[in-house]
């Protein structure tokens, strides 16, 4: 059926751009994760009150409060530019999840139990797959790095100096470094829990197939 077939598509798709977005929303914004760099990178060496800017920042993602003086008219329009861009990624994700929960209910209310584990298996191969293609040019984070900012930026506010600027004191490439690659692992452990899901359904699937009666209605 056309119908199930348009939908499927869109399953899979959104619960692709749900995944992605979800674990880089759940460690972006993570002060716990930001404590524990400040204290291996020792950013607390430069910046005794690094937990205190943090929070600031934080909360100025998430619409709470203002940015603190201490960081100079530069970054502050560049971390506007980088508020933009959270907002953004929070309005795919919660599109992504709704559209998700709909269509995981309609095939449920439906009984089309193998779009659901054909969608599962085929997400968590194919963000799988992304992810691999994705640490390639993680090789040289140095220069990709600089790439992400000339594609996302339409300015040179994200290039700052260290002996005048606060943000890349706070926040050091390593930093970044870190945070990518703890997304990039918590996303395939994600694709592999979609695909033990997919083959658990498969499992029940199969053991239903047997009755004739039932086969029949899936």
């Amino acid at each position: 059926m056309l119908l199930n077939k348009i939908l499927k598509i869109i399953f899979i798709v959104s619960l692709v751009l749900l995944i992605i977005s979800l674990n880089f929303k759940l460690l972006a914004l993570n002060f716990n994760f930001y404590k524990k760099e400040f204290s291996k990178l020792n950013v607390y060496e430069k910046i005794p009150d690094a937990d205190k800017q943090a929070l600031n920042l934080i909360n100025y993602y998430n619409n709470k409060e203002e940015l603190s003086n201490f960081f100079n008219d530069k970054e502050k329009l560049h971390l506007q530019d980088v508020k933009n861009l959270f907002q953004k990624l929070s309005l795919m994700f919660y599109i992504s999840l709704i559209l998700s929960i709909i269509l995981l209910a309609y095939f449920i209310y439906t009984k089309k139990y193998k779009i659901i584990y054909f969608s599962f298996l085929i997400v968590g191969i194919l963000i799988f797959i992304l992810i691999i293609l994705f640490l390639i040019p993680l090789t040289n984070f140095d220069k990709t790095f600089t790439q992400f900012h000339l594609i996302l930026f339409s300015n040179n506010l994200w290039q700052f100096n260290p002996e005048t600027d606060n943000l890349v004191n706070l926040f050091p490439l390593q930093f970044f470094y870190d945070i990518t690659k703890q997304i990039i692992i918590n996303t395939i452990i994600s694709s592999f829990i979609l695909i033990i899901l997919a083959l658990i359904l498969k499992f029940k699937l199969n053991r239903l197939w047997c009755n004739p009666r039932i086969s029949n209605k899936i």
